[in-house]
Order: C-alpha cells, then sequence, then structure tokens
C-alpha cells in the first residue's frame, strides 16, 4: 500500500542541473524555493507550482472536508488522495518546465483507490469524480494568484491547466478500467453464486417436500394392499406434500423470472406476500416513482428483495419495517428487523457470504449509489440504500 502523504514529503523533486543553469537555480527548483530572477518564465512557474504543494493539498483536504466527501470520511482513502494530488503537482510542474505532458504506463493510486478501497469504504466512481473536480478548481485558482501578480506567466498558466486537466483525465480514464475490471469480476462471482444460491433453494425448497410425497405414495400403496380404507389419508398426505413442493417451487421460479419492474412498491408488496409468514412485515412508498430511471428502481427492488431475503431467512425476526422514499434528487430505500442481527463482514455470519450483502453493494456501486448495514447481535439489522440522481451531490 502506498505510505500516507505528508506536507513536504514530495516536495522535492530531484533533477539533474539543466544544461547551462547554475547550482544555486538547479536547487532552488528542486527545493521547490523560489526561482532565481535569472530563470525563464517557464521555470519559474514550474518552481512557484512546486513552492504551492502545500498549500494545495491543505485546500484540498479542506475543501473535501467542508462539501463532507466520503474521500476525507474515510482515512485510507484520504491519504490515497493526498498522494494522489502531490503526484499530479509534481506531474503538471515537470510539464509545465518541459512543455509537454508526462504519461505514466499506469497510476496504481488512484486505481487502488477505485478497485480495492471502495469494497470496504463505499467509495463510488462519482465521489472520486467529485474529488478529482474539486482538487482540479483548488489548484486552478491558487496558480492563477501568480499570473495576477505577473501577468508575464500567463502563458505558462494556461499550459499548466492544459497540463492539470491532461493529466487528471489520464488518471480517470486508467482508475476505471480498473474499476471496469473490478465490476466484472464481481459480477462473474455473482452468477457462480446465484447458481449456488439457486441450487440450494430448490434443494431445501423443494427436496423435502418431493421425499415427503414419495413416502407417502410408498405407505399409500402399502396400506391400499393389507386395507383400502385405511389407505385414504396417506394418499391425502401425499397430496398436500405435492401441493406445498409446487407452492415453493413457483416463489423459486417467480425470483428467476423477475421481469423489468414496472412499479416497485406492487413488486415489493408481491414479493412480501410470497415470503413474510411468520413475521409483521410494514412497507411504505412516498414519492414519483417515475423521479428514478427504469435501471434504478430494477436494482432498487432487487436490493431491497435481498435484504428482506436475508432478514426472513436468518434474522428470525418479528417484524420488518421497508421504507421508500423518491425525490427529485434522490431514491432512500431501508429494511429494519428486529431480528437476531449479525456482526457485519465477519466470517461466517449470515449474509457475510457474496449472494448476500456483497451481491447488494455491488449492485448499489453499478447504479452509482451507496449500501450501508448496521447490525449487531441481539440488536435486529438496519439496511439503507441512498441513490443520488445523475447532477445531484449526496447530502
Amino acid at each position: 500500500m502506498t505510505e500516507p502523504f505528508s506536507p513536504g514529503a514530495e516536495g522535492n523533486d530531484q533533477q539533474a542541473p539543466s544544461p547551462g543553469g547554475s547550482v544555486a537555480e538547479d536547487s532552488a527548483r528542486a527545493s521547490g524555493g523560489p526561482p532565481s530572477e535569472a530563470s525563464g518564465p517557464y521555470e519559474r512557474f514550474a518552481a512557484l507550482i512546486r513552492a504551492d504543494r502545500g498549500a494545495i493539498l491543505s485546500s484540498y483536504a479542506k475543501s473535501l472536508e467542508a462539501m463532507r466527501s466520503p474521500v476525507a470520511a474515510e482515512p485510507r482513502a484520504r491519504d490515497q488522495a493526498m498522494t494522489n494530488g502531490s503526484e499530479v503537482i509534481t506531474d503538471v510542474a515537470a510539464s509545465v518546465q518541459g512543455g509537454d505532458v508526462p504519461v505514466r504506463d499506469r497510476y496504481p493510486t488512484l486505481a487502488w483507490m477505485i478497485e480495492e478501497a471502495r469494497a470496504e469504504s463505499q467509495l463510488s466512481p462519482a465521489d472520486l469524480l467529485r474529488a478529482a473536480t474539486v482538487f482540479f478548481d483548488v489548484t486552478v485558482n491558487s496558480l492563477a494568484s501568480h499570473v495576477k501578480d505577473d501577468p508575464e506567466l500567463l502563458p505558462c498558466f494556461t499550459t499548466a491547466v492544459l497540463a492539470l486537466n491532461e493529466i487528471i483525465s489520464k488518471r480517470i480514464r486508467e482508475a476505471t478500467l480498473a474499476y471496469t475490471g473490478y465490476l466484472l469480476e464481481r459480477v462473474d462471482q455473482a452468477q457462480i453464486d446465484e447458481r449456488r444460491r439457486i441450487a440450494r433453494d430448490l434443494h431445501d425448497r423443494l427436496g423435502e417436500g418431493m421425499s415427503v410425497a414419495l413416502r407417502q405414495l410408498e405407505l399409500h400403496e402399502i396400506a391400499s394392499r393389507e386395507d383400502p380404507l385405511t389407505s385414504a389419508p396417506r394418499a391425502a398426505a401425499a397430496k398436500e406434500a405435492i401441493a406445498e413442493a409446487m407452492r415453493r417451487l413457483r416463489v423459486v421460479t417467480s425470483d428467476l423470472r423477475q421481469d423489468s419492474v414496472r412499479s416497485l412498491e406492487t413488486a415489493l408488496v408481491r414479493y412480501i406476500d410470497s415470503v413474510a409468514d411468520d413475521a409483521e412485515v410494514r412497507l411504505r412508498v412516498s414519492g414519483d416513482e417515475t423521479w428514478a430511471s427504469p435501471a434504478v428502481i430494477d436494482e432498487a427492488f432487487l436490493i431491497i428483495r435481498e435484504a428482506i431475503r436475508n432478514a426472513m431467512t436468518h434474522g428470525a425476526p418479528q417484524m420488518v419495517l421497508i421504507g421508500v422514499a423518491l425525490a427529485p434528487h434522490e431514491l432512500h430505500a431501508w429494511v429494519e428487523d428486529n431480528g437476531i442481527g449479525f456482526v457485519p463482514g465477519k466470517a461466517g455470519e449470515p449474509g457475510a457470504a457474496g449472494t448476500g450483502l456483497a451481491s447488494m453493494r455491488e449492485r448499489a456501486a453499478l447504479i452509482g449509489g451507496r449500501l450501508t448495514i448496521v447490525s449487531a447481535p441481539g440488536q435486529g439489522t438496519h439496511v439503507e440504500l441512498l441513490v443520488s440522481r445523475p447532477g445531484h451531490r449526496d447530502k
């Protein structure tokens, strides 16, 4: 893992003495100190960029905190963001001084933030793009102050802004590829896990019922030979077992035959009616479903359905509360139960497998949402989904 950034750690960009340059000038450039009067405008501006490193990163951190960015709230992501920002400043300074945009083969820091950190901290690509936008604005504002003091530096400033935009864009593209690969792997694993879940459901829901029906039919055959009058109850029991197995089969196949959700409330009501036998379930839906896209509605239903399934299967609750609030700027949903609870993320606990909580998190990420799970043994479970519409920031 990349070491956390501390201001000044990367402030010294070591360079070989420039042709014809003095030792003093090269030392000033390397240290990020004020350029000498003999320096050209591009060299002077590059030195100013390096000297501003600490101020830019400090302002960047404060801006992230002010907007309540998840990047600032998660310690490892914050450290990585500062390290990433310092690397960008180094590249921009080199670009201004050298007259081109340095291109790295890969940008492991930002890729790590998207591919790995988000799995634990629930950072979405939207969170990281907003953080990149904030860094761009902070850096441009800092560099613009030098142009105000010295208009001769305007061409240098233009070069720096173009380089900054290109460097950030390249990093975003690299990170996006890493994130896409991460999601493809997770989707593939989710498909494997889903097939296993279907196999378990067929075995658990149908295997027992069909075994009972077969046994009753065997007993009916034996009893009908000895005493036809006593065989009737066996046939009735077999018929009842087959009917129950058919009912369970309909539950399983209804999950597999899930079409696009036209009405989120209607789909939830139907699913609740099929599974809520031993608990009181209350559902409340408010707002206009047309405020959310069909893709968001579909994925939100699958996430809520999985949360309900987990509660009913693992939680043994007496009551389950389900809420969906749709607004022009977001979809907010939650499932809360008073069941036995568990330790989130602990191996072996209910829902810790990929088919449960992990698949819900991945579905939330696919629609740019954030899933929060709060639970403790004996205190029930609270699952919350928040999806902001494009162009709106999380509050």
